[in-house]
């Protein structure tokens, strides 16, 4: 009869046996799908990297605006260009054959979060990034079209509250050559190219981001922006690109690919907001009273008092009772935007260690009639690891 300690050694040396089993049909799958002669597949399914990462967005919003004063028709011009700067951090990356998953910690405070899981095979691979970040700067072009052409304004500019923006992207792809060809041999070392090879790639693109600005000091900023506060932004593209790994000696690979994409359908939201202070110059009267929060208006029933231009223009301090409130949406949908994916990497692997550095870059267009958005989107790390 067994007894406790037998019974539960017995028991652990079946789900041991169980987990083995399952281990070796993984592996025995991930050898049938490579061509051995081009592809290798390491004994040790585990991977541990260490990760440098730097990164940067860039978006260039461009608005055109119009109002009439004096029985004139006025255009303006408001370039506005966000920069992320270079942001810098370090991170762990954890795999195990395809599928991966990494944390980076920033180095700076301009990363709220940094967040990036990735899967592959011999035919499929997707990749998933979530990152929050803070801007407290842009710089700004503002000035008329019509019926003068002329610039007022063309400097950087300092958000009386740093903004927040959010970025989505994920990306999907088929491999042709996928028996011949890999991509993440460059990327993330789940398997080793050992003869060059390259393949027709086949990919979909799913990206979204998120510029809020909606605060009560950023008023006059968002004024000036045409009253956008907040600007959401979704895309769906798709793609045919190349791929091409060299093996110019043994243990090295060096990857290039570049994917133009179309969209097939993009969506601009624009969030407008109103101000119970005006920012043109104008007649100011005596005594507004106090602000009904409530229903958006001053005692006197006005709802924009006005800020007289001495003021206007310096604005060192805020009105105590400034406040912004959501007017309305304006939601755009476009299509057959250009778009680009393009991928540079090298590794080099000996034993049961490597290192690689590699670089993505993403170029986004979003366009309407008053309003275009682009947006680059760029990444490049230095990498450690070992297989276990």
């Amino acid at each position: 009869m067994l007894s406790i300690a037998d019974a539960a050694a017995q028991t652990d040396s079946i789900r041991s046996g169980f987990l083995k089993s399952i281990g070796n049909r993984l592996d025995e799958k991930a050898q049938l799908k490579y061509d051995p002669l081009y592809i290798e597949v390491p004994d040790r399914p585990w991977r541990i990297i260490l990760r440098s990462k730097l990164d940067e967005i860039t978006t260039d919003f461009v608005n055109y605006n119009s109002f009439d004063y004096e029985d004139e028709t006025y255009k303006t011009l408001l370039d506005m260009q966000l920069d992320s700067k270079l942001n810098k951090s370090v991170g762990l990356w954890v795999g195990y054959r395809g599928l991966g998953i990494g944390y980076y910690y920033k180095l700076d405070k301009k990363d709220l979060y940094n967040i990036s899981i990735s899967a592959t095979g011999a035919k499929f691979g997707f990749n998933f990034r979530l990152r929050g970040m803070k801007y407290d700067e842009l710089h700004a072009k503002l000035g008329y079209v019509a019926p003068i052409d002329t610039l007022i304004f063309d400097d950087d500019a300092h958000f009386w509250e740093p903004i927040d923006a959010m970025t989505f992207y994920f990306n999907g792809y088929y491999v042709f050559n996928g028996r011949r060809y890999s991509q993440p041999a460059a990327y993330n070392q789940a398997v080793i190219q050992k003869k060059s090879a390259g393949s027709l790639l086949l990919g979909a693109t799913a990206y979204a981001s998120g510029i809020n600005m909606a605060y009560n000091e950023n008023a006059s900023l968002i004024y000036y922006c045409d009253s956008v506060g907040t600007i959401t932004l979704g895309k769906i593209a798709v793609g045919l690109g190349y791929g091409y790994n060299w093996v110019p000696a043994r243990g090295w690979t060096i990857n290039a690919m570049v994917m133009p994409n179309i969209s097939v359908s993009d969506k601009i939201i624009l969030s407008k907001y109103d101000c119970n202070y005006s920012m043109l110059a104008g007649q100011e009267e005596d005594d507004y009273g106090t602000w009904d929060s409530q229903n958006h208006v001053w005692e006197n029933g006005k709802v924009h008092k006005v800020i007289a231009p001495t003021e206007g223009q310096e604005m060192t301090e805020l009105p105590p009772d400034l406040e912004i409130w959501l007017d309305h949406e304006d939601a755009n949908r476009t299509r057959w935007a250009f778009n680009v994916d393009l991928r540079m990497g090298v590794a080099y692997c000996w034993n049961r260690y490597f290192i690689s550095a590699n670089a993505i870059f993403n170029h986004f267009n979003y366009g309407r009639k008053n309003n275009t958005v682009s947006l680059n989107d760029w990444y490049a790390t230095v990498s450690l690891g070992f297989r276990l």
